[in-house]
Protein backbone atom coordinates (compact mmCIF):
# COMPACT_ATOMS: atom_id res chain seq x y z
CA UNK A 1 0.00 0.00 0.00
CA UNK A 2 1.57 3.41 -0.79
CA UNK A 3 1.29 5.12 1.88
CA UNK A 4 2.41 2.70 3.93
CA UNK A 5 6.25 2.89 3.20
CA UNK A 6 9.29 1.79 5.64
CA UNK A 7 12.54 3.47 6.21
CA UNK A 8 13.85 -0.07 6.52
CA UNK A 9 12.98 -0.97 2.34
CA UNK A 10 13.98 2.47 1.99
CA UNK A 11 17.65 2.23 3.53
CA UNK A 12 17.94 -1.68 1.99
CA UNK A 13 17.81 -0.78 -1.75
CA UNK A 14 18.99 2.68 -1.60
CA UNK A 15 22.33 1.99 -0.60
CA UNK A 16 22.78 -0.53 -3.08
CA UNK A 17 25.22 -0.17 -5.45
CA UNK A 18 24.65 0.29 -9.11
CA UNK A 19 25.60 -1.85 -11.53
CA UNK A 20 26.62 -1.12 -15.12
CA UNK A 21 26.31 -3.04 -18.53
CA UNK A 22 29.37 -5.63 -18.79
CA UNK A 23 29.87 -9.19 -19.19
CA UNK A 24 30.81 -11.08 -15.97
CA UNK A 25 32.81 -14.42 -16.34
CA UNK A 26 29.70 -16.28 -16.78
CA UNK A 27 29.43 -14.45 -20.20
CA UNK A 28 26.14 -13.08 -18.71
CA UNK A 29 25.69 -9.08 -18.88
CA UNK A 30 24.56 -7.22 -16.27
CA UNK A 31 22.17 -5.12 -15.94
CA UNK A 32 20.19 -2.69 -13.36
CA UNK A 33 16.35 -2.50 -14.04
CA UNK A 34 15.06 0.55 -11.57
CA UNK A 35 11.31 0.47 -10.72
CA UNK A 36 9.28 2.60 -9.49
CA UNK A 37 8.25 1.62 -6.56
CA UNK A 38 8.99 -1.37 -3.58
CA UNK A 39 8.74 -5.04 -4.39
CA UNK A 40 4.71 -5.30 -5.44
CA UNK A 41 3.02 -7.69 -7.27
CA UNK A 42 1.86 -4.97 -10.03
CA UNK A 43 6.17 -5.97 -10.62
CA UNK A 44 5.22 -9.42 -10.45
CA UNK A 45 6.69 -10.72 -14.29
CA UNK A 46 10.13 -8.92 -13.74
CA UNK A 47 10.58 -10.57 -10.62
CA UNK A 48 9.29 -14.29 -11.99
CA UNK A 49 12.00 -13.32 -14.13
CA UNK A 50 14.72 -13.50 -11.82
CA UNK A 51 13.15 -16.30 -9.98
CA UNK A 52 12.88 -18.41 -12.70
CA UNK A 53 16.32 -17.91 -14.16
CA UNK A 54 14.31 -16.39 -17.20
CA UNK A 55 17.06 -13.86 -17.54
CA UNK A 56 20.10 -15.89 -17.20
CA UNK A 57 18.56 -18.18 -20.02
CA UNK A 58 18.85 -15.14 -21.54
CA UNK A 59 22.30 -14.78 -20.89
CA UNK A 60 21.20 -11.92 -18.56
CA UNK A 61 22.31 -10.91 -14.82
CA UNK A 62 19.49 -8.28 -14.04
CA UNK A 63 19.48 -6.27 -10.99
CA UNK A 64 16.02 -5.02 -9.92
CA UNK A 65 16.33 -2.09 -7.70
CA UNK A 66 13.25 -1.06 -6.18
CA UNK A 67 12.41 2.77 -5.48
CA UNK A 68 9.72 4.74 -4.25
CA UNK A 69 8.78 8.24 -5.59
CA UNK A 70 12.39 8.29 -7.47
CA UNK A 71 10.88 11.04 -9.93
CA UNK A 72 14.44 11.22 -11.85
CA UNK A 73 13.83 7.29 -13.05
CA UNK A 74 14.08 9.03 -16.69
CA UNK A 75 17.00 10.52 -16.15
CA UNK A 76 18.76 8.16 -14.56
CA UNK A 77 18.20 6.09 -17.98
CA UNK A 78 18.51 8.70 -20.14
CA UNK A 79 22.64 9.66 -18.84
CA UNK A 80 23.08 5.96 -18.55
CA UNK A 81 23.30 5.39 -14.76
CA UNK A 82 20.88 2.32 -15.75
CA UNK A 83 19.67 0.75 -18.20
CA UNK A 84 16.23 -0.03 -17.91
CA UNK A 85 13.56 1.72 -16.54
CA UNK A 86 9.84 1.42 -15.91
CA UNK A 87 7.13 3.82 -15.94
CA UNK A 88 3.88 5.84 -17.70
CA UNK A 89 3.78 6.28 -21.50
CA UNK A 90 2.90 9.67 -20.93
CA UNK A 91 5.95 10.89 -18.47
CA UNK A 92 8.05 8.75 -20.76
CA UNK A 93 7.12 10.86 -24.03
CA UNK A 94 7.01 14.27 -21.88
CA UNK A 95 10.75 13.42 -20.82
CA UNK A 96 11.33 12.96 -24.66
CA UNK A 97 9.84 15.72 -25.85
CA UNK A 98 12.28 17.68 -23.13
CA UNK A 99 15.03 16.17 -24.56
CA UNK A 100 15.82 12.90 -22.83
CA UNK A 101 16.89 10.12 -25.41
CA UNK A 102 15.17 7.77 -24.39
CA UNK A 103 12.98 4.73 -26.40
CA UNK A 104 9.88 2.78 -25.23
CA UNK A 105 10.70 -1.13 -25.48
CA UNK A 106 7.16 -2.53 -24.51
CA UNK A 107 4.05 -2.28 -22.18
CA UNK A 108 4.42 -4.65 -19.29
CA UNK A 109 0.29 -2.88 -18.72
CA UNK A 110 -1.93 -2.53 -21.16
CA UNK A 111 -3.95 -0.57 -18.96
CA UNK A 112 -3.34 2.10 -16.07
CA UNK A 113 -4.10 0.92 -12.62
CA UNK A 114 -4.79 4.76 -11.19
CA UNK A 115 -8.43 5.04 -10.37
CA UNK A 116 -10.53 7.40 -8.37
CA UNK A 117 -12.34 5.36 -5.83
CA UNK A 118 -16.03 6.47 -4.45
CA UNK A 119 -18.14 5.07 -1.66
CA UNK A 120 -19.95 2.14 -2.76
CA UNK A 121 -23.07 5.06 -0.92
CA UNK A 122 -22.14 7.35 -3.02
CA UNK A 123 -24.16 8.78 -5.64
CA UNK A 124 -20.86 9.69 -8.32
CA UNK A 125 -21.05 6.69 -10.93
CA UNK A 126 -19.00 8.09 -13.59
CA UNK A 127 -15.36 10.59 -13.92
CA UNK A 128 -17.95 12.97 -15.05
CA UNK A 129 -19.89 12.65 -11.91
CA UNK A 130 -17.08 14.27 -10.03
CA UNK A 131 -16.94 17.79 -11.65
CA UNK A 132 -17.11 20.52 -8.42
CA UNK A 133 -16.92 17.62 -6.01
CA UNK A 134 -13.73 17.14 -3.44
CA UNK A 135 -11.38 14.85 -4.35
CA UNK A 136 -7.74 14.56 -3.45
CA UNK A 137 -5.67 13.61 -6.01
CA UNK A 138 -1.87 14.34 -7.60
CA UNK A 139 -2.40 17.50 -9.07
CA UNK A 140 0.32 16.94 -11.13
CA UNK A 141 -0.83 13.96 -13.22
CA UNK A 142 -2.14 14.17 -16.31
CA UNK A 143 -5.08 12.85 -15.94
CA UNK A 144 -6.32 16.24 -14.08
CA UNK A 145 -5.18 18.02 -17.39
CA UNK A 146 -7.28 15.27 -19.53
CA UNK A 147 -10.38 15.58 -17.00
CA UNK A 148 -10.38 19.80 -17.22
CA UNK A 149 -9.38 20.78 -20.37
CA UNK A 150 -10.89 17.75 -22.31
CA UNK A 151 -14.23 16.76 -20.38
CA UNK A 152 -14.87 20.11 -18.51
CA UNK A 153 -14.72 18.12 -15.37
CA UNK A 154 -13.07 20.26 -12.73
CA UNK A 155 -13.10 18.84 -9.34
CA UNK A 156 -12.08 20.50 -5.82
CA UNK A 157 -8.19 19.49 -5.94
CA UNK A 158 -7.12 18.34 -2.65
CA UNK A 159 -3.01 17.44 -3.31
CA UNK A 160 -2.98 13.54 -2.57
CA UNK A 161 -0.90 12.57 1.09
CA UNK A 162 -1.62 9.25 0.90
CA UNK A 163 -3.53 8.52 3.41
CA UNK A 164 -7.32 7.04 4.10
CA UNK A 165 -8.23 8.74 7.06
CA UNK A 166 -10.43 11.62 5.52
CA UNK A 167 -11.77 9.18 2.92
CA UNK A 168 -12.69 6.81 5.60
CA UNK A 169 -14.27 9.43 8.00
CA UNK A 170 -15.97 11.40 4.85
CA UNK A 171 -18.68 9.55 2.78
CA UNK A 172 -18.61 12.12 0.31
CA UNK A 173 -15.05 11.97 -0.61
CA UNK A 174 -13.54 10.94 -3.73
CA UNK A 175 -9.77 9.90 -4.07
CA UNK A 176 -7.25 8.65 -6.22
CA UNK A 177 -5.52 5.09 -5.63
CA UNK A 178 -4.70 2.11 -7.46
CA UNK A 179 -6.95 -0.28 -7.81
CA UNK A 180 -4.61 -3.27 -7.15
CA UNK A 181 -4.04 -1.81 -3.62
CA UNK A 182 -6.42 0.73 -1.36
CA UNK A 183 -9.63 -0.99 -1.78
CA UNK A 184 -8.48 -4.26 -0.25
CA UNK A 185 -7.35 -2.28 3.37
CA UNK A 186 -10.29 -0.51 2.83
CA UNK A 187 -12.34 -3.57 2.65
CA UNK A 188 -10.30 -5.09 6.06
CA UNK A 189 -12.31 -2.03 7.51
CA UNK A 190 -15.95 -2.82 6.32
CA UNK A 191 -15.64 -0.12 3.14
CA UNK A 192 -17.06 -1.41 0.25
CA UNK A 193 -15.90 1.00 -2.69
CA UNK A 194 -16.76 1.82 -6.23
CA UNK A 195 -14.06 2.49 -8.76
CA UNK A 196 -13.54 4.51 -11.22
CA UNK A 197 -10.58 3.78 -13.72
CA UNK A 198 -8.96 6.32 -15.08
CA UNK A 199 -8.18 5.11 -18.32
CA UNK A 200 -12.21 5.27 -18.77
CA UNK A 201 -11.92 9.32 -19.29
CA UNK A 202 -10.18 8.38 -22.57
CA UNK A 203 -6.55 9.44 -21.58
CA UNK A 204 -5.13 5.57 -21.61
CA UNK A 205 -1.52 5.53 -20.95
CA UNK A 206 0.72 2.24 -20.92
CA UNK A 207 3.08 0.75 -18.33
CA UNK A 208 6.06 0.47 -20.30
CA UNK A 209 9.66 -0.36 -19.41
CA UNK A 210 12.18 1.55 -21.55
CA UNK A 211 15.87 2.20 -22.02
CA UNK A 212 18.31 4.86 -23.55
CA UNK A 213 18.72 5.32 -27.54
CA UNK A 214 22.25 4.66 -26.86
CA UNK A 215 21.79 1.74 -25.17
CA UNK A 216 19.20 0.44 -27.51
CA UNK A 217 21.19 1.12 -30.74
CA UNK A 218 24.21 -0.42 -29.53
CA UNK A 219 23.09 -3.45 -27.46
CA UNK A 220 20.17 -4.52 -29.21
CA UNK A 221 20.44 -8.06 -28.25
CA UNK A 222 20.56 -7.12 -24.81
CA UNK A 223 17.21 -5.12 -24.73
CA UNK A 224 16.18 -7.87 -27.46
CA UNK A 225 17.16 -10.58 -24.89
CA UNK A 226 15.20 -8.07 -21.94
CA UNK A 227 12.43 -7.75 -23.56
CA UNK A 228 12.01 -11.55 -24.13
CA UNK A 229 12.84 -12.75 -20.49
CA UNK A 230 10.42 -10.13 -19.09
CA UNK A 231 7.45 -10.77 -21.35
CA UNK A 232 7.79 -14.59 -20.46
CA UNK A 233 7.99 -13.54 -16.96
CA UNK A 234 4.81 -11.38 -17.38
CA UNK A 235 3.18 -14.84 -18.79
CA UNK A 236 4.64 -17.47 -16.45
CA UNK A 237 3.09 -15.11 -13.77
CA UNK A 238 -0.34 -14.52 -15.26
CA UNK A 239 -0.72 -18.09 -16.11
CA UNK A 240 0.17 -19.04 -12.45
CA UNK A 241 -1.37 -18.23 -9.32
CA UNK A 242 1.55 -16.49 -8.09
CA UNK A 243 2.14 -18.12 -4.97
CA UNK A 244 6.09 -18.73 -5.56
CA UNK A 245 6.28 -14.98 -6.88
CA UNK A 246 4.43 -14.01 -4.12
CA UNK A 247 6.04 -15.57 -1.34
CA UNK A 248 9.46 -14.18 -3.27
CA UNK A 249 8.43 -10.76 -2.64
CA UNK A 250 7.22 -10.59 0.71
CA UNK A 251 11.32 -11.68 1.60
CA UNK A 252 11.76 -8.37 0.12
CA UNK A 253 8.60 -6.33 1.60
CA UNK A 254 6.89 -8.14 4.15
CA UNK A 255 4.13 -5.62 3.64
CA UNK A 256 3.40 -8.58 0.65
CA UNK A 257 1.39 -10.55 2.87
CA UNK A 258 -0.42 -13.85 0.66
CA UNK A 259 -3.56 -12.24 1.24
CA UNK A 260 -2.77 -8.74 -0.13
CA UNK A 261 -0.94 -9.90 -2.76
CA UNK A 262 -4.18 -12.73 -4.09
CA UNK A 263 -5.76 -9.65 -4.14
CA UNK A 264 -3.48 -7.52 -6.54
CA UNK A 265 -3.09 -10.32 -8.43
CA UNK A 266 -7.06 -11.39 -8.35
CA UNK A 267 -7.31 -7.12 -9.27
CA UNK A 268 -5.10 -7.32 -12.22
CA UNK A 269 -6.77 -9.88 -13.83
CA UNK A 270 -10.32 -8.63 -13.57
CA UNK A 271 -9.22 -5.18 -14.72
CA UNK A 272 -7.39 -6.92 -17.74
CA UNK A 273 -4.35 -4.24 -16.85
CA UNK A 274 -1.48 -7.05 -18.10
CA UNK A 275 -2.72 -8.24 -21.42
CA UNK A 276 -5.96 -5.97 -21.73
CA UNK A 277 -8.71 -7.17 -24.43
CA UNK A 278 -8.53 -9.70 -26.57
CA UNK A 279 -11.13 -8.21 -28.34
CA UNK A 280 -9.68 -4.82 -28.83
CA UNK A 281 -6.75 -6.31 -30.35
CA UNK A 282 -4.95 -5.96 -27.38
CA UNK A 283 -2.24 -8.71 -25.55
CA UNK A 284 0.85 -8.88 -23.41
CA UNK A 285 4.09 -6.50 -24.79
CA UNK A 286 1.28 -5.19 -27.69
CA UNK A 287 1.83 -1.68 -28.86
CA UNK A 288 -1.32 -0.07 -30.68
CA UNK A 289 -0.20 2.72 -33.30
CA UNK A 290 -3.55 4.01 -33.29
CA UNK A 291 -3.79 4.36 -29.91
CA UNK A 292 -0.04 5.70 -29.64
CA UNK A 293 -1.15 8.31 -31.82
CA UNK A 294 -4.29 9.43 -29.94
CA UNK A 295 -1.96 9.23 -26.74
CA UNK A 296 0.85 11.47 -28.81
CA UNK A 297 -2.23 13.95 -29.92
CA UNK A 298 -3.44 14.57 -25.90
CA UNK A 299 -0.47 15.19 -24.93
CA UNK A 300 0.24 17.89 -27.40
CA UNK A 301 -3.37 19.21 -26.83
CA UNK A 302 -2.71 19.09 -22.92
CA UNK A 303 0.41 21.12 -23.59
CA UNK A 304 2.76 18.58 -21.77
CA UNK A 305 5.08 18.03 -24.95
CA UNK A 306 7.75 20.73 -25.38
CA UNK A 307 7.85 19.55 -28.87
CA UNK A 308 5.54 17.01 -31.42
CA UNK A 309 7.10 13.40 -31.25
CA UNK A 310 7.26 11.23 -34.44
CA UNK A 311 5.85 8.04 -33.11
CA UNK A 312 7.88 6.21 -35.21
CA UNK A 313 11.38 7.01 -32.94
CA UNK A 314 9.89 7.17 -29.29
CA UNK A 315 8.97 3.23 -30.19
CA UNK A 316 11.08 -0.06 -29.90
CA UNK A 317 8.73 -0.99 -33.01
CA UNK A 318 11.11 -3.72 -34.24
CA UNK A 319 10.93 -5.86 -30.34
CA UNK A 320 7.28 -6.17 -31.79
CA UNK A 321 7.98 -8.91 -33.19
CA UNK A 322 8.57 -10.63 -29.51
CA UNK A 323 5.18 -9.61 -28.45
CA UNK A 324 3.70 -11.24 -31.13
CA UNK A 325 4.26 -14.51 -29.38
CA UNK A 326 1.96 -13.30 -27.09
CA UNK A 327 -1.15 -12.81 -29.51
CA UNK A 328 -2.35 -15.57 -30.07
Amino acid sequence: MRYLTIISLFLMFSCSPENSHVANGNEKTRVTLQTDWYPQPEHAGFYTAELDLLFQANDLEVSIRPGANIRNIPQMVATGRIEFGIGTSDNVFAAISRGAPLIALFPYFQRDPQCIMVHESSDVFSLEDLDGRVLMINPGVAYVQYLGKKLGVNPQLVPLDYSLARFIADPEFAQQCFLTSEPYYLKEQGIDVRLLPLANSGFNPYRIAYTSQDFYENNREVVRAFTAASLEGWRTYMESNGTAVHAYLATLNPQQTSAFTSFTKQAMEQYQLISGTRDKGESLGKFDRQRLSLHLQHLSELQLLDRELDIENVVAWELQDVAQAYAK
